[in-house]
């Protein structure tokens, strides 16, 4: 895995990397690399370890991926979320999308920082697409029906 992310250049291809159903998300060792590249020194390998909580929390049930983890990995969001670039800001965003969808605690924490975070412009001036919002994500009819938010 080490090798592969190296081998990354673009924003994007961390996304696919980390996501998408990737295989690195299936990987036993996901979570610790998630972990592991959260706190590294690399943009892209924290881009890539925000992507894979983004993923493992869709997917897993896991002891290690509790609410009082994820609130954490919130926080960290939180508090450094200003300072990163365009491309590690979405990662960031897509993790509180995954975090807030699994119910109602993670949703009210992860609301607040998407909420102080705002929309991200990823069109580097083309317009071709939307800002990704991830408090549309996090407030949306389907979420607050399925997690009994009104």
């Amino acid at each position: 895995m080490e090798k592969q992310v190296e081998e990354i250049a673009a924003g994007h291809l961390a996304h696919v990397f980390s996501t998408c159903d990737a295989t690195l998300a299936k990987a036993p060792i996901a979570f610790e690399l998630a972990c592991d590249w959260m706190k590294n020194k690399d943009p892209i390998r924290r881009r890539c370890g925000y992507s894979l909580i983004y993923e493992l929390s869709k997917k897993r049930r896991t002891k290690e991926l509790t609410d009082e983890f994820l609130l954490s990995v919130i926080d960290q969001i939180r508090n450094r979320f200003e300072s990163e670039d365009t491309w590690e800001r979405m990662a960031m965003a897509g993790a509180l999308v995954g975090m807030g969808k699994r119910n109602k605690t993670l949703n009210k924490e992860a609301l607040k920082v998407a909420k102080k975070m705002g929309p991200i412009d990823f069109n580097e001036g083309t317009g071709n697409c939307d800002p990704f919002d991830p408090v549309k994500h996090l407030t949306s009819d389907y979420l607050k029906k399925k997690l009994g938010l009104n």
